[in-house]
């Protein structure tokens, strides 16, 4: 511990409180110093920041949920931290210019004039006779409407190196805007669409660049490519590190609820026409900095900044996490930036609270091997600016647009949108042999009209809706519920009665329907649910769709009795006898029991019926062993198996026949399960079993936990032997999202687990073990985080195995959403 910054108290029990110290936040990565250059009085509460002319200017607010006991200034400052004695330090703080609201973050322009964007507008200050204190402040931008809230208008700002410009919206809660530039023109939005738009260097010319976003905090541009931080919704994390390109669609729209979880939100490119992030963040990234060829993100909400290599090309761009400052809930890091000398400068809220508090502090994190090297690291991030250009400007020929359209490749497909986009005539489809490519080429086009605005928009989709490919009628049902077409609602529901491709399809066409016939007042919470038994309970509806309902349903839920299943036992519709089976197998609450013996016990009964209800007794198996090992014993083959698997995963015992390999020896895994193929339907019995416990942590085709990532697509995510190495080597590559942290507590215990999303910032954190189990700290007790190399999944997941089981799980997993 470096050092005490300040005090809190954590509570324990009523009347109970032990005092905590609060320690300085902590360098975990090599070969780097941190040192606090400044605290309150000198600054307080500090958002954006920038270097202008020599000097280092901070955001300082006071009106951000400004409390009415508040005793600072009136309103926003800009504070200059200078070198006063010509040592190269800046040493001494003055104020700069003052008087403004809701201030988010600033940028210099040039030597004598900067721009400061509050939550609605952009003003220009300059400093013409260089005295360090504002002289002139012009209004270039405005953002007229109703909503007030302080930061989900207006934020970020980034100079590309075309000379244009790009400035971020947040979803300003949905409400209708009017921004207008320094020329006049002026654009207008409603349902909270996040977007950056693009102006010119006097912020004039103003037009939408990317769509799709919570809201973009930070922009930055490195080498020839655009990137923003991104806040998540509620209830759908991780806040987005987003590679952003013109005409881009990020899938977020604020009107479908803010817990971010509606089928007609996308967050990381789930839905046709939408992109994907770069990777997740840390909690509430506030700034995001190119420096020494890697990104750099100031996360408020998870206390630490980040540092992100880069790697890949244009369609196939990675990004690597490292955390390099980590601190406790009193380090709360906002704006950051470059300085002259090569070191990275950083802001510091420390409180947890919204509302301005006087608190504040600004931090230097310095590297031996970055002396003197701030103007190099700026000159290589503005690079590129032809390229930029050209890609803005559309110059490319006919051929290679449409080559691009047809790619099933989302970055390339959203190139070709962009460059057909660019054109300024009206194109025919016909004209530029648009028929004689895939659907691949088809949704581009839709793409394209839909950004331009065609005048041929119901008769598009109309055509569009009838499609042979889902993700083309899935792309035009989410367009229609979008612009609340309801001459098209008919259109809509009938396609319930058409090819179901899978839950997000089919869960997207009841929530436009749900859009449609409503009153466009933005939805509160999760809606699924309330879908779901709308559909179950219709009766009328065909025994399909029913499936679909009783699939994505939890097994618990209340709607759901053995009344309800046992009508629906039977059914001519295989796929629904298959779901009730699975929905017996895996209810928890006990009133099936019985109904799981006798099916299990019942030699009339179907194999497949009695397998899933042996998988059923496998989560309360102490009670169920006689019968278990009695079935062992049977004459059944399937039946005997699967009541041998289960009592061997539930006992602990190692497979003992054949000697596993190493989970690192992948070449041992690939001579010993050999060419032959496993059982589909018996590996799905097995990762839904008590005794693998797959279904703890993952889901697949709407069943299962989500704490890890769902696996119903896992085979056309993974190529060659990506499905077995995933489950051999858990920790050979983990997503941000699902980072793994070593947690020590001011009782000198440790605690391993992956950080749960929850909304708002409450004091308490929630984890999952290992076992998919939900664990919860107080921000105030946790001493030390320390990101881990390994995932939370169990490395000796395999050794209790048997080959036969590996062989049929990975059958499962590489069938998709359908095994029979």
């Amino acid at each position: 511990m470096s050092g005490i910054v300040g005090q809190g108290f954590l509570f324990d029990g009523p009347g109970n409180s032990i005092l905590v110290a609060a320690a300085e936040p902590r360098v975990i990565s090599e070969g780097y110093q941190l040192k606090r250059v400044a605290a309150e009085p000198d600054i307080v509460t500090p958002i954006g920041m920038t270097v202008f002319d020599g000097s280092l200017l901070v955001v300082e607010s006071h009106t951000h949920q400004r409390r009415e006991d508040y005793t600072g200034p009136a309103g926003d400052r800009i504070r200059r931290f200078f070198d006063s004695d010509g040592d190269g330090l800046w040493d001494q703080w003055s104020t700069f210019a003052d008087g403004f609201q809701q201030a988010m973050n600033v940028v210099a322009v040039d030597e004598s004039r900067l721009l400061l964007v509050t939550r609605r507008d952009v003003q220009q200050l300059s400093d013409a006779d260089g005295d360090g204190v504002c002289d002139d402040v012009k209004t270039l931008v405005r953002l007229e409407t109703d909503v007030d809230y302080p930061h989900n208008g207006l934020s970020g700002i980034c100079r590309l190196s075309t000379g244009q410009w790009l400035l971020g919206l947040g979803e300003n809660f949905g409400g209708e805007y009017h921004l207008t530039g320094s020329d006049g023109k002026s654009l207008t939005g409603r349902g909270g669409v996040g977007t950056i738009f693009r102006m010119s260097d006097e912020l004039g010319g103003i037009e939408r660049y990317a769509i799709g976003f919570w809201n973009p905090f930070s922009i930055c541009q490195m080498g020839r490519r655009v990137f923003v931080v991104d806040n998540d919704p509620d209830a759908s994390p991780p806040c987005r590190l987003i590679n952003v390109v013109e005409t881009g669609d990020y899938g977020h729209r604020w009107e479908y609820g803010r817990a971010g979880v509606h089928p007609l939100q996308a967050w990381d490119g789930e839905l046709p026409g939408t992109l994907p992030m770069l990777c997740g963040t840390g909690e509430a990234p506030t700034a995001l900095v190119p420096h020494e060829e890697a990104l750099w993100v100031s996360s408020w909400g998870d206390h630490r900044i980040e540092r992100y290599q880069l790697d890949g090309g244009y369609s196939s761009l990675v990004a690597k996490r490292e955390v390099v400052v980590q601190g406790d809930a009193d380090f709360r890091p906002t704006g950051m930036v470059v300085a002259p000398d090569g070191s990275l400068y950083f802001a510091d809220w420390i409180d947890r609270s919204y509302p301005v508090h006087g608190k504040g502090a600004v931090w230097r994190l310095q590297n031996d091997a970055w002396g003197g090297r701030g103007k190099a690291a700026e000159d290589r991030a503005a690079t590129g600016g032809d390229e930029l250009a050209s890609r803005m400007q559309g110059r490319y020929d006919r051929s290679r647009r449409l080559g691009w359209l047809d790619s099933d490749n989302v970055w390339a497909r959203q190139r070709g949108v962009a460059a057909w986009v660019a054109q300024q005539s009206d194109i025919d489809p016909e004209s530029v042999g648009l028929r004689l490519f895939g659907a691949s080429a088809r949704l581009g086009w839709l793409q394209v009209q839909r950004w331009r605005g065609t005048s041929e928009r119901d008769a598009m989709l109309a055509e569009a809706l009838s499609d042979a490919d889902p993700q083309v009628r899935l792309y035009a049902v989410r367009w229609v519920a979008d612009e609340r077409i309801t001459a098209l609602r008919d259109h809509v529901a009938a396609l319930l009665y058409g090819e179901i491709s899978d839950e997000r399809y089919y869960l997207a066409i009841l929530a436009a329907l749900e859009w449609l016939d409503g009153d466009g007042t933005p939805r509160n919470g999760d809606i699924i649910q309330t879908l779901l038994r709308q559909e179950l309970r219709a009766e009328d509806r065909p025994p399909l769709l029913r499936s679909w309902s009783l699939r994505l349903l939890p097994p618990d839920d209340e709607l759901i009795t053995m009344d309800l299943l046992t009508s629906m036992l039977g059914s001519d519709e295989p796929r629904l006898e298959h779901e009730v089976l699975r929905t017996m197998a895996l209810r928890r609450k006990g009133d099936l029991e019985k109904m799981l013996i006798d099916a299990a016990a019942d030699e009339d009964e179907s194999t497949d019926k009695r397998c899933w209800a042996i998988v059923g007794l496998s989560w309360s198996l102490d009670r169920h062993r006689e019968l278990l090992e009695r079935l062992a014993r049977g004459p059944s083959t399937e039946v005997s198996r699967e009541a041998k698997r289960v009592l061997r995963l539930a006992g602990g015992q190692k497979q003992g026949k054949v000697e596993l390999p190493a989970s690192h020896e992948l070449g041992r895994w690939q001579e010993l399960l050999g060419e032959q193929t496993g059982d589909a339907i018996s590996g799905e019995r097995l990762f839904f079993s008590a005794g693998a416990a797959c279904s703890n942590c993952h889901r697949h085709g709407g069943r299962g936990g989500s704490v890890g990532p769902d696996l119903t697509s896992i085979a056309r995510q993974q190529v060659g032997d990506g499905v077995l190495l995933s489950i051999l080597l858990p920790n050979r590559e983990i997503a941000p999202r699902y980072e793994t942290w070593v947690l020590q507590t001011v009782d000198g215990k440790t605690r391993t687990g992956m950080r749960l999303p929850r909304p708002g910032d409450s004091g308490e954190e929630f984890y999952a073990d290992a076992a998919g189990a939900t664990f919860m700290l107080r921000s105030a007790e946790i001493e030390l985080r320390t990101p881990s190399d390994a995932s939370i999944m169990p490395t000796e997941l395999l050794e209790r195995f048997s080959v036969d089981d590996v062989r049929d799980l990975l059958a499962f997993l590489q069938a998709g959403i359908e095994t029979r």
